[in-house]
């Protein structure tokens, strides 16, 4: 029960940061919401580490991944919000959610490991899923099928989705031994130093927003904090019911599509929620 509540929080404190984004987006420069998530979400690991006595500093080694990193994350977040910027953030979170996808034939066709056969049938539903969730079936159903009908950022979306699949598994790699808070918080702290040195001091742009608005961008922070616990706790307490918790776990792109039909006005097709479920059931038979 503590896995599958864990999960849960997880799932919630990662699909609720994504509608924070896209509201901050509004009325911020992506430079100015990126900072003020990468701040605050530093303040909040170490506070964790700190308060959980978990901050340990395993040598320079570790500090040299967390720059490589750091680097990745900065272009990673980058294109993330320029996507959450100028598509539908339901659809972009789901869509974004099948990058184990990529992960997995990388390592099936050009690593040669062995896959089990019943796998590409669940591979099979993060395509259908991930179409069907890319398309507005109700202008199809009135119109037919026109190249307006795709939505709107799926080239930014199809990218971000790549550098998914690159990044989180060498950050799942960094982060499976060792303090998890204390090496996400020198990653937060290096991109952060990234973020102000190239938009700052070389693109001259402001990096933080007026002083109404730092609290509300400050929730970044800590609901992708909230995420990582979670997770944390699902994946290091639980015992059993594994394809519950593995749901429950990938649900947060359905967190964000609720999130964002009452908050955000963000009204998907029928057919579009079906594939956000489709997609969650295909991760999950994945992880199995």
């Amino acid at each position: 029960m503590n896995g599958l509540l864990g999960a849960i929080l997880g799932a919630v404190g990662f699909g609720t940061a994504n509608i924070v984004i896209k509201k901050s987006l509004s009325s911020l420069s992506i430079p100015q919401t990126l900072m003020m998530s990468t701040l605050s979400g530093a303040a909040c690991l170490l506070i964790f580490a700190v308060l959980t006595g978990s901050f340990a500093v395993s040598g320079t080694q570790m500090l040299f991944f967390a720059v490589g990193l750091a680097c990745a994350e900065v272009l990673l977040y980058l294109m993330l919000y320029k996507t959450f910027a100028i598509s539908n953030v339901t659809v972009a979170t789901a869509v974004m959610g099948i990058y184990p996808l990529i992960s997995t034939l990388f390592t099936v066709f050009l690593l040669k490991e062995p896959l089990a056969a019943y796998k590409f049938g669940f591979i099979a539903l993060l395509v259908l899923g991930g179409i069907i969730t890319s398309i507005n079936w109700d202008d199809v159903f009135s119109n037919g099928f026109q190249k307006s009908d795709i939505v709107k950022g799926i080239g930014w979306i199809i990218a971000t989705t790549l550098v998914h699949a690159v990044y989180f598994p060498f950050l799942g790699s960094f982060t499976a031994q060792g303090s998890w808070p204390t090496k996400l918080f020198f990653i937060k702290l290096f991109s952060a130093g990234l973020i102000f040195l190239y938009f700052a001091v070389i693109k001259k742009q402001r990096v933080l927003p007026p002083k109404e608005m730092i609290p509300f961008t400050s929730l970044l922070g800590f609901l992708e904090m909230t995420g990582w616990a979670g997770f944390s706790w699902a994946t290091n307490t639980t015992k059993g019911q594994t394809a519950i918790l593995i749901a429950a776990l990938n649900s947060s792109a359905l967190v964000t599509a609720v999130l964002a039909y009452f908050f955000l006005h963000e009204k998907l097709s029928k057919f579009q929620y079906l594939g956000i479920v489709i997609i969650i059931a295909g991760l999950t038979g994945l992880s199995l």
